[in-house]
């Protein structure tokens, strides 16, 4: 008989392994998504890095990080393109949908958190992502009067250094 290990480590690690986020304070939190959407084919869905939950929030975070040596195709990241958006959108719905299927939507804030750094990144280019991936999102959508449910509570875009400042109970490191 195998003995069954199941790992209470909250320290995770973006795709590229250069940075490092700590959720030990977390009630729950997962990295793994995207390993349990491969049983679908052909990539149908998209799923964020990380989905952390506090006594309050659900937070989605999505990770990008173009922006350090050894990056490979840097020119391929840009985060105004319209495709770019489309897919960071995508892993939001496909995550909020898979996060509501196991129970774990609840009542909490749904709170999207795009970390974002790339070549030539400063605060207006952020502010311009979080405009037009806004408009992607179902801000508006969750105003009719038939949905019953908040879908998404905010959005936020920001970099490492602003994520450190905001999120203090959840630390993060640069690996490299």
């Amino acid at each position: 008989m195998r003995e069954l290990v199941i790992d209470m480590s909250y320290i995770f690690t973006d795709e590229n392994e250069t940075w490092q986020f700590d959720f030990s304070s977390a009630i729950w939190a997962t990295n793994r998504l995207h390993e349990i959407f491969q049983c679908v084919k052909d990539g149908v869905l998209c799923d964020v890095d990380f989905v952390v939950e506090d006594e309050y929030n659900l937070y989605f975070i999505e990770c990008k990080n173009s922006n350090f040596a050894g990056v490979t195709r840097p020119n391929e990241h840009d985060p105004l393109a319209p495709e770019i958006l489309r897919t960071v959108a995508r892993k939001y719905f496909n995550s909020l949908q898979y996060i509501k299927a196991i129970g774990k939507n609840g009542n909490k804030r749904k709170i999207y958190i795009y970390v974002l750094e790339a070549k030539n990144e400063d605060r207006y280019l952020r502010k311009f992502v979080k405009n037009r991936l806004q408009s992607r999102l179902p801000f508006k959508l969750q105003q009719q009067t038939t949905i019953k449910e908040q879908m998404i509570t905010e959005l936020q875009v920001i970099n490492l250094s602003e994520w450190n400042e905001k999120y203090k109970k959840f630390p993060a490191v640069k690996l490299k």
